[in-house]
């Protein structure tokens, strides 16, 4: 009867852990934010603007840590890896999750199952920019410098959307076109200013004030619509490129495993920050427009993307490495 009484109170016990799970306060400590990326991209901005909006309405210190490489894949590793307990996440955009699953042989984290979507944040289209080493100031000026001699792009790594957009303009265009990639894309502006690569491709946070002060120059805008930012800047369609919208988009992620309703409410706190109005004034400056889906909707929407990737990477002969 005694070791019956035992057993029966360690089942009482273990039923109410789910319970008193969800009865404790979060946050109650400070939370990391991980950008798989160098400082001064647009995942870092957005990461920086969303981290303070959340610090201040958790009333604890949402922490950004940068943790760049290979492709975005080491800072998305040690979030998969995590506890999943919302104390470490990630603020990724399209490669990490969509594409590198694409182009890359080995991983050493699975994006579709190791991963949990929380929220879709932001998008941006790509700018293709020449930099001062390439008198070029539009796109036609660049094809005629691309017919008499190879150019080089760069990119932030790897099999993203930079490298992929590269890969694409050059079958399209007919342009002989070498790769660099580089560890994020701060480190591929500065290399495009400093004259050592030729053309870039980046959203308008990582780009805007070198374009304004003359540095770089936009040549055409990946997306459906010219960027209110960049207002005289011609969209790919209109310089002959049809079917060229490449937009990067920012997510919010965690471990797999989360308990559903600390996703749920994550992702509701992440709405609401993202409707504030500072938060959506310093974002439009920077050319991103804020995209909020839902967890299960950005769940759908990683599918469509990868599909989206797939067939690219199937027109440009891109091998897995």
């Amino acid at each position: 009867m005694f070791r019956y009484a035992i057993k029966l109170a360690g089942l009482l016990a273990a039923a109410c852990l789910p319970l008193y799970a969800q009865a404790q306060p979060y946050p109650d400590k400070p939370v990391r934010l991980i950008v798989a990326y160098t400082p001064g991209g647009a995942t870092d901005v957005i990461a920086r603007i969303l981290a303070a909006k959340l610090s201040t309405s958790w009333g604890q210190q949402v922490i950004v840590e940068n943790k760049s490489g290979a492709s975005g894949m080491i800072g998305a590793e040690q979030v998969a890896r995590a506890t999943p307990d919302g104390y470490t996440l990630l603020l990724a955009y399209t490669p990490e999750v969509s594409i590198n699953k694409l182009v890359y042989k080995q991983m050493r984290y699975d994006p579709l199952k190791d991963l949990q979507p929380i929220a879709l944040v932001a998008d941006a289209p790509l700018v293709l920019v020449s930099g001062p080493k390439l008198p070029a100031t539009t796109y036609s000026d660049l094809k005629q410098q691309g017919a008499k001699a190879p150019l080089v792009y760069g990119s932030p790594g790897m099999g993203g959307q930079q490298h992929l957009a590269g890969e694409l303009l050059r079958v399209r265009s007919g342009m002989n076109l070498t790769h660099v990639p580089y560890r994020g894309t701060a480190l591929a502006v500065a290399d495009l200013v400093g004259g050592q690569i030729d053309i870039f491709f980046a959203t308008a946070p990582a780009i805007i004030g070198q374009i304004g002060a003359g540095k770089l120059h936009p040549l055409f805008i990946a997306g459906p619509q010219r960027q209110s930012v960049l207002p005289s800047t011609p969209t790919a369609k209109e310089v002959g490129l049809d079917d060229f919208d490449i937009s990067n988009w920012f997510g919010l992620f965690g471990p797999a495993g989360m308990p559903p309703a600390l996703v749920e409410r994550i992702s509701k706190d992440t709405a609401q920050a993202l409707q504030a109005a500072d938060v959506k004034e310093k974002l439009q400056a920077q050319g991103l427009a804020i995209s909020y889906k839902p967890p299960q909707e950005f769940k759908t929407f990683i599918g469509a993307e990868m599909a989206k990737y797939g067939a690219i990477v199937k027109a440009t002969g891109l091998e897995p490495q």
